[in-house]
């Protein structure tokens, strides 16, 4: 195994157990490794690595966007959602309601 693919496999673990400090000390490692000739194989095991990583990277980022948009709706407060007779979403927050807020 290439040293690139062992980053590669670090980030992927890092990834995977949600060690955004971990990805980002790997980071400028992986692209700072050069990439040596190689043969077919060891150059599509690589790209195998590499797209998984990317997977891996795209569910993280819409996990951090869910996370932050759930955040954003708990700190707004109490509301009710329904749906019109055309079936469009509407929030309904309860009238003299505010935002929870810490003491």
């Amino acid at each position: 195994m290439t040293p690139l693919e062992i980053l590669l496999d670090q980030a992927a673990a890092a990834l995977l157990a949600g060690d955004l400090a971990g990805l980002s000390r790997l980071t400028p490692l992986i692209e700072a490794a050069s990439v040596a000739p190689c043969d077919r194989i060891s150059a599509e095991r690589l790209q195998r690595k590499a797209l998984r990583n990317a997977h891996l990277l795209d569910a993280a980022s819409r996990g951090v966007k869910a996370a932050r948009l759930r955040l954003s709706e708990i700190a707004r407060g109490p509301t009710l959602t329904t749906y019109d007779a055309r079936g469009r979403k509407a929030q309904i927050a309860p009238l003299g309601a505010a935002p929870a807020r810490r003491v």
